[in-house]
């Protein structure tokens, strides 16, 4: 609200610098401006709408493509890697959930 004051306030010094604003000016301030009228004339096409980029949601970056979790694995001396992950399989027609460990050696 202080924000609006202030605008009325810079308005009213460009529209008259140096005079205190009239009662008149006053009044056209606190009148709220009309929409521009969209008339079409014979033959042409109008598209009348409100230009309002305030209800847009901001563009957003471009996100890396993530193709899944991150692989939980570690390098063993050697050559060799050790990991653990996660699957799901069906035992007697049920889902079941399994945690693996693997260790990879070179041959």
């Amino acid at each position: 609200m202080p924000n609006v004051a202030l605008l009325i306030l810079e308005v009213a010094s460009v529209v008259m610098p140096g005079a205190a604003p009239t009662d008149a000016a006053k009044a056209s301030l606190r009148q709220p401006v009309p929409p521009p009228t969209c008339e079409a004339k014979a033959g042409e096409i109008v598209v009348c709408g409100k230009v309002s980029k305030s209800y847009r949601l901001p563009q957003v970056a471009a996100q890396p493509e993530v193709t899944g979790p991150p692989k939980a694995e570690w390098k063993l001396p050697g050559g060799a890697t050790a990991g653990i992950n996660g699957s799901q399989r069906n035992v007697g027609g049920f889902p079941s959930n399994a945690v693996m460990a693997t260790i990879k050696i070179p041959f």
